[in-house]
């Protein structure tokens, strides 16, 4: 951990030095939004625009303040302002877009899309959020081709490739899904989604020795984050769903050894015990789950780990699968949704009217912005024929590694220690 207080001191040199200084303002906002004051950062952020002037990263900053405040009509104008100041700001439009795609304006998002394309033709954060996008509506053919596109100009990346396997295999072939994720395994070996992934498919081919040996090799990379966590409690269902209940538990009990906070991992062992007769059992874990859970009021880490919002490797990954999400959440989701507008107030100058289909036909929705022909003229791509290199010269084998007899156990333990009563 660092020394707060002594960074707070040079933040303040340093604006005291010279108050036009935007860099030291948002510095330290961030700073304070780690530490959860966050009337503090605000009061900065206002200092910083009072200051400097018009700044993207202050906007972009105090629109997502607005959007977790679930005032997103002034997070939308917010995100205009930051635009304004710089329309290259592909995480400016990513961030909007996100906005819009919660709220479900699916028409203004994909346009806020298309700008962020426009905005940095190269960025792999935008072709791959945006074909997630694509693929989460049903638009198979439009994810494929903006995934792929996002590959021929991130070849080096294996977010991509992970993202192009899960939506092959759900809407093509397995073998198809098993040459992307060995292809994506090569580029970052140490990529601990792919392999969960990867180890996902082949659990659901029925290939229970191959999706042990590839969540093996996730946990092997390190035991001891958030992913490791996620494969852990993959893993555990896998061994419940075979039979080895003995191993599902402790599989369960590992992952949130890792992350306690996890409302999945907590629920799917509680469902274990009331199919095996033991609901008291199931209760007493409910009941754990709500006694430990960590309330966070006003948490920053939304903010200051933005590129895991437009990144989202593991999200992808939940969205595709559609694996479930905590049902407190999403009912109040749903009555938040019903409460509040339904109309989006974007300026249709920019952004045109919302709208949850697609047909292909942008210009039925007010927008002119073609795919093909920009890749075309501002790449040197032809959409039509891009494909993404594979090697398919006999058949993908996956990493093999030298299991232990027992269920593997992490060796790693982080701070957050499992609750004693009893489990």
């Amino acid at each position: 951990m660092g020394n707060v207080r002594r960074a707070r001191e040079l933040f303040d040199a340093a604006t005291v030095a010279d108050k036009r200084h935007v860099a030291a303002w948002h510095g330290w906002a961030v700073l304070e939004l780690k530490q959860s004051n966050v009337n503090k950062a605000r009061q900065l952020l206002a200092k910083g625009l009072k200051f400097c002037g018009g700044n993207e990263y202050i906007y972009q900053t105090l629109a997502l303040l607005e959007t977790r405040a679930q005032r997103y009509d002034q997070a939308r104008q917010l995100f205009r302002q930051a635009v304004k100041c710089n329309p290259k700001s592909c995480a400016s439009w990513l961030a909007w877009a996100q906005l819009e795609v919660q709220q479900g304006n699916n028409m203004a998002a994909r346009q806020l899309f298309e700008k962020a394309v426009q905005a940095s033709p190269k960025n792999r954060f935008a072709w791959h959020v945006w074909g997630v996008f694509e693929a989460n509506l049903g638009n198979v053919q439009k994810a494929r081709k903006l995934l792929k596109i996002g590959h021929a100009l991130n070849p080096r990346d294996p977010v991509l490739l992970q993202s192009l396997a899960l939506l092959e295999y759900k809407h093509s072939t397995a073998n198809l899904a098993r040459v992307l994720f060995k292809k994506a395994s090569t580029l970052d070996p140490r990529h601990q989604p792919v392999w969960i992934a990867w180890g996902w498919v082949e659990w659901k081919e029925g290939n229970i020795s191959t999706a042990r040996e590839l969540y093996q090799k996730a946990l092997s990379i390190d035991s001891a984050t958030e992913s490791a966590a996620r494969c852990l409690q993959a893993w555990g269902v896998l061994e419940q769903r075979v039979g080895n209940l003995s191993a599902a538990r402790r599989l369960f009990r590992s992952s949130l050894n890792v992350n306690s906070q996890s409302y999945v991992t907590w629920m799917t062992w509680a469902q274990l015990e009331e199919d095996q007769g033991n609901s008291i059992r199931a209760e007493e874990i409910r009941n754990l789950y709500f006694q430990q859970r960590t309330e966070v009021v006003d948490d920053a880490s939304w903010v200051t780990g933005f590129l895991d919002i437009i990144d989202p490797a593991l999200d992808s990954i939940k969205r595709l699968l559609n694996l479930e999400q905590d049902p407190y959440i999403k009912t109040r989701e749903s009555i938040k949704n019903k409460s509040g507008d339904s109309e989006s107030n974007i300026d249709e100058k920019l952004i045109g009217p919302s709208s949850s289909h697609y047909d292909g036909n942008a210009k039925e929705f007010g927008s002119e912005f073609d795919v093909d022909s920009f890749v075309k003229e501002r790449l040197s791509l032809d959409a039509n024929r891009i494909d993404v290199q594979l090697e398919i010269s006999g058949s993908p084998a996956p990493w093999r590694a030298r299991l232990p007899r027992n269920i593997w156990m992490p060796e790693r333990r982080q701070a957050t220690t499992f609750p004693k009563s009893g489990i």
